[in-house]
């Protein structure tokens, strides 16, 4: 109960630390078309809905999506991502077929569709830029391209970056810009951005964001978005979690001793030896006693049969057992019909209702 109020108030925490941190922004991976806060591209979604233009998160491998070549697929912030070598098949005949394809931020995506395609570099401009027809993006510093031959530059910073860069394919196009910036949410309301961005989608068609890249899927929950290093610890955590629970449950049966029982020690064992010969005043009569007691227990066991497999029977040593059944009389006898009757006590203790 206290792991489980722990984790509870943990959890209720965290969520109002990140409801007061985003004003309850939908938090996520970067470059996601449902993510409301500073880096996600929900704005971008909005604007085209409420423009009227057809909008499609998909979540399945590019290969199983259906990719109309009258629109546009939208590419943000993806990364390392890896597509599939079906996927890129996928991506060619949709833009060959006469589809848009938008690469927004760093990607390594292109690589694997063209053989000579412009690649990102980390140097970035944070200035305001043009394409030289009038239409201005602010950037971020975030990065830029080097492109090829085949490439024309668009939004070409003074410094000589080319931020943009455009290529036809078959009968389609491929976009690529280096900065995410005006794509995401912090950067779509600055003035002239959402012109800027909706003159790249040209979204005649309906306009595509690849989400199964950042972590959506059919059917998939918030589990599945969860980034592994976290959910790895959650793992743990809740793993850790049982173990205490039941380590700190109650267990079933009889409680163990928590210190190991042992066994008298030799002195205090011939200490109460030595009072039993004082009390007597005599060995050969304090043998006596502890040899009639013997023998009186092993005839109650007996029942009329031979006391040698009786005291075998309840685990006597047979050298103690001669102690009990001959006439010796030594110290040593004295010590073994003792042993003996100690035998004897502990097995009827075993037997005894509720004994061990």
């Amino acid at each position: 109960m206290w792991i489980g109020g722990i984790i509870v108030g943990l959890n209720l925490i965290v969520w109002l630390v990140g409801r007061f941190a985003t004003d309850g922004g939908t938090h996520g991976p970067d470059g996601s078309s449902y993510v409301t806060t500073q880096k996600g591209t929900a704005a971008v979604e909005g604007v085209l809905r409420r423009l009227g233009y057809a909008t499609a998160q998909v979540r399945t491998s590019l290969d199983e999506a259906d990719l109309s070549p009258d629109g546009t697929l939208l590419l943000v912030d993806v990364g390392e991502a890896q597509y599939s070598a079906a996927e890129l098949n996928a991506v060619d005949s949709f833009v060959r077929a006469g589809g848009r394809l938008l690469v927004v931020g760093r990607a390594t995506m292109p690589a694997g569709l063209f053989a000579d395609p412009p690649s990102w570099r980390s140097a970035g401009d944070s200035r305001t830029v043009d394409d030289g027809t009038g239409t201005q993006i602010t950037l971020s510093g975030f990065g830029s391209l080097e492109i090829t031959a085949e490439d024309e530059p668009l939004f070409v910073s003074d410094r000589g970056l080319v931020i943009g860069a455009r290529r036809a394919h078959g009968d389609g196009v491929f976009l690529w810009l280096a900065d995410s910036h005006p794509f995401h949410n912090e950067g779509i309301g600055r003035p002239g951005m959402a012109q800027a961005v909706m003159a790249m989608i040209d979204p005649y068609g309906p306009v595509m964001f690849d989400e199964f890249r950042h972590g959506f899927t059919e059917g998939g929950g918030v589990w599945s978005v969860i980034p592994p290093n976290v959910r790895t610890t959650l793992l743990l955590l809740g793993i850790a979690a049982v173990i205490g629970l039941i380590a700190y449950a109650r267990r079933l049966g009889p409680p163990y001793d928590t210190e190991r029982r042992m066994a008298p020690g030799r002195e205090i064992y011939l200490d109460s030896l030595a009072g039993i010969v004082a009390r007597s005043g005599d060995r050969t009569e304090a043998l006596a006693i502890l040899r009639d007691e013997a023998r009186r227990r092993l005839e109650e066991r007996s029942a009329g049969g031979d006391l040698r497999q009786v005291g075998r029977a309840a685990g006597i040593d047979p050298a103690d057992l001669d102690a009990i059944l001959d006439e010796r009389n030594t110290d040593e006898t004295l010590v073994a019909v003792d042993r003996a009757i100690a035998t004897l006590s502990r097995r009827e203790e075993a037997e005894q209702p509720g004994g061990s």
